[in-house]
């Protein structure tokens, strides 16, 4: 029996080539990515495309157009639903398309402010119920652990990124922390570690500057000027004298420190020690990172707070002395309720 001329041998040969690497191709692109839980938030709208970039982008799948394809193929692209899902690494695309096929998680949320100590920090997440804060505050403290997760320092205060998480009931307390140290290097991108060197501050010194811009400003604007006071002093050699460092020696806040306050002996009392102190006073914003990274030129040496959330700066003892004065004069005059 003739199989045909070469031709159509060479043509059926090549059509069984290509068929087999399709089939590799799919079977590749169908295969688990690694392993590992992910918590990936599908929104409301998206098409199986969309949710396939979403899941190639969290790593979930190696493919987001083989995983819209398969979607279709299965007649399922119509009944992925927004929500919550933990997926994992381990499995094949066909079984995330799976598992995206069952109910989504019920997250909860919580709001971690800016600012807060980890003390502080375990105390809010004990609060929704899902952390004990003494396991917390141990394990941030935990030098294993630190050091596995990348930070050269003795806790992770300061690396305890502030932010508003979704997050399972079950999860646990290293959980919680991983996530919330991977959120911190999410933020602190590539140019951010680059700007250290132009400002001659390692990682640990820049976030610990940070944690003082952060407790320090509350106007937004004025956060640039205030890290601008502190490297100025830092450069000049001078005492930050940060009264949120005397409160962190303290572990209380104060509405005014007294001068027995201002001589509290601890290593973070920027008011008795010059330089930085050893470490972040707590977890600054984006916005306290960026300012300490790049702080505005001035020849300012002094800030007071006016008691309104904004500070009058200064750039001699002299007018700090004078805007002092003026800022307790109107103070006393508000609380006589003279206009």
């Amino acid at each position: 029996m003739a199989y045909g001329s070469p031709r159509l041998r060479l043509a059926v040969l090549s059509a069984i080539g290509l068929f087999g690497a399709v089939m590799a191709t799919g079977w590749w692109l169908n295969q688990p990515t690694g392993w590992g839980l992910v918590d990936v938030e599908i929104e409301a709208g998206l098409s199986a495309r969309a949710i396939g970039a979403k899941l190639e982008q969290a790593g979930v799948v190696r493919s987001g157009r083989y995983f819209a394809y398969l979607a279709r193929y299965r007649g399922l692209a119509e009944e992925l639903e927004a929500g919550n899902y933990r997926l994992d690494r381990g499995y094949s695309t066909d079984q995330v398309l799976t598992n995206l096929l069952q109910a989504p998680l019920e997250l909860i949320r919580v709001t971690v402010p800016e600012g807060l100590t980890r003390l502080e920090i375990a105390a809010v997440f004990q609060g929704t119920g899902m952390a004990d804060s003494a396991r917390f505050v141990e394990l941030s403290g935990d030098d294993a652990l630190v050091a596995e997760l990348g930070i050269a320092a003795s806790s992770l205060e300061g690396y305890l990124f502030p932010e508003t998480y979704f997050l399972p009931p079950d999860i646990e307390e290293e959980e919680i922390i991983r996530h919330m140290v991977s959120q911190f290097f999410e933020v602190f991108e590539d140019s951010m570690f680059v700007r250290l060197d132009s400002i001659n501050l390692s990682l640990h010194e820049a976030v610990t500057l940070a944690s003082i811009v952060e407790r320090e400003a509350m106007a937004q604007e004025e956060r640039p000027v205030i890290a601008s006071i502190f490297h100025r002093r830092l450069a000049l050699n001078r005492r930050l004298e940060s009264c949120a460092t005397v409160e962190f020696s303290l572990g209380v806040h104060k509405k005014r420190l007294t001068n027995e306050d201002l001589r509290v002996q601890s290593s973070y009392n920027t008011y008795l020690h010059r330089g930085l102190p050893p470490g972040p006073i707590g977890s600054p914003g984006k916005a306290s990172l960026d300012a300490a990274l790049n702080p505005l030129q001035t020849d300012y040496l002094y800030f007071v707070a006016r008691g309104d959330g904004t500070h009058q700066f200064s750039r001699t003892n002299r007018d700090h002395e004078l805007a002092k004065h003026a800022i307790r004069r109107q103070e006393r005059r508000r609380q006589a309720g003279v206009k």
